[in-house]
């Protein structure tokens, strides 16, 4: 679990870091003079990161159903931890112009391949490992894992903002968060060389029943389930992107509190958010897990339009409280799709059905949240379009599960 896991938090920390170092990397890497288009660029490319991973899916799944799950989740790693820190020492604007952001991009690019075969293949390697009656709680671990490089990435750039000046920050410490991915790569990366296969694959292996083309296997016969991950994921991808993606940059842009609150209320929240997830997984393992994200939908309904007010309110209590109260059905949510999205595929195509199809629905709704809550928020001069988006893409996920899922699942 530890293993697995750690790469996640690996994915997951350069990406939070990206997000909570927008305004400063909108700044280094696009010319000056309008500040709103240059942080819609910088969101712009925090997207390229996630519009990529369907690709990453796609040659890692595969991979991983063909050659193992060991093997890719060590690929993964490797190839995440050597760009994060290669955007560490990366040049800005000001120093080599337009290469500036075009390499920004390609290390987008490449990391978004990473994840897109990152988070299936290690989901399935630990649903694979754990017991039948507690698939829930294993799968649950693989999204606290992820969340958890998050909370990681958000305190290093809180504990930077406080000890440095805004000049410094600027000038070179942004650097540094990128650069502490390396111990996360080095601990992973020797982890991940010790791991044992999954029991299911070397059974397949064992059987010589390993799926010869997992791609067309999966969509000649799993299409139904792959759609069904797709569906589920409009709600909870946008839900999520916009809890952990871009209410941080709303919260200092929009609602104006400095950088040091805001980042605590942001990591408070992430931390309680955190515990939810693992205490879901457990409560998944009991009841009907068709039950808790019909429950999920339901609070993705009703809770986004007050906490979006209460945190308009501006005040640290008021920003934490509504950050906290938005974290609910995030929690429900993380604590069982993992278990959901394995269960719906056999093991010859588990790692290509469940990344592909979490890859495109990442792609198509988390990664373009930010840059749409932005301009929704920008175009409409509401604080609260943000949460009638979330609300939409709750709607849509409900009926999915609703007519899509067995009540046994």
């Amino acid at each position: 679990m530890v293993a697995a896991g750690t790469g996640n938090a690996l994915e997951f920390y350069d990406f939070a870091v990206f997000a909570s170092l927008t305004p400063v990397i909108s700044t280094l890497f696009f010319p000056a003079g309008n500040p709103v288009a240059a942080i819609l660029s910088t969101l712009a490319l925090y997207a390229v990161g996630f519009v990529v991973r369907p690709v990453g899916a796609i040659l890692l799944g595969q991979l991983a159903d063909r050659r193992g799950r060991k093997f890719t989740l060590f690929l993964a790693l490797t190839l995440m931890g050597v760009t994060t820190v290669l955007v560490g020492v990366m040049p800005t604007y000001a120093q080599v112009g337009i290469l500036a952001p075009a390499l920004l991009c390609l290390a987008r690019v490449l990391q978004g391949i990473s994840v897109g075969g990152e988070f299936g293949t290690a989901a399935t390697y630990l649903i694979e490992h754990s017991p039948r009656h507690k698939r829930g709680l294993y799968g649950s671990f693989a999204v606290f894992s992820s969340a958890s490089g998050s909370v990681l990435g958000i305190f290093v750039v809180l504990m930077l903002t406080i000890s440095m000046t805004q000049e410094t920050l600027s000038g070179w410490g942004w650097r540094l968060p990128f650069l502490l991915g390396f111990p996360l790569l080095a601990i992973g990366m020797y982890l991940r060389f010790r791991l044992a296969e999954s029991p299911e694959f070397e059974e397949l292996k064992a059987e010589g029943t390993r799926a010869q083309n997992p791609l067309r296997t999966l969509f000649r016969e799993h299409w139904r389930a792959f759609l069904t991950v797709l569906g589920i994921s409009v709600g909870y991808q946008i839900l999520s992107a916009t809890i952990q993606g871009f209410l941080l940059t709303h919260i200092r842009t929009v609602v104006g509190m400095p950088a040091v609150p805001a980042l605590t209320t942001v990591l408070i929240a992430a931390l309680l958010g955190l515990g939810m997830v693992l205490v879901v997984g457990t409560v998944a393992d009991r009841i009907e897990r068709r039950t808790l994200l019909l429950m999920a939908c339901g609070l993705a309904l009703v809770l986004p339009l007050p906490c979006m007010l209460i945190i308009s309110l501006g005040g640290f209590g008021p920003v934490l409280i509504g950050q906290i109260v938005f974290w609910i059905p995030l929690a429900i949510f993380g604590g069982v799709v993992s278990a959901v999205f394995a269960d719906l595929f056999p093991a010859q195509v588990r790692a290509s059905g469940f990344g592909i199809a979490y890859g495109f629905g990442v792609a198509g709704f988390a990664g373009t949240t930010p840059f749409v809550a932005t301009l929704l928020v920008d175009s409409s001069g509401t604080v609260l379009a943000p949460a009638w988006y979330v609300i939409a893409a709750a709607a849509v996920t409900m009926v999915v599960v609703a007519t899509a899922m067995r009540r046994t699942t």
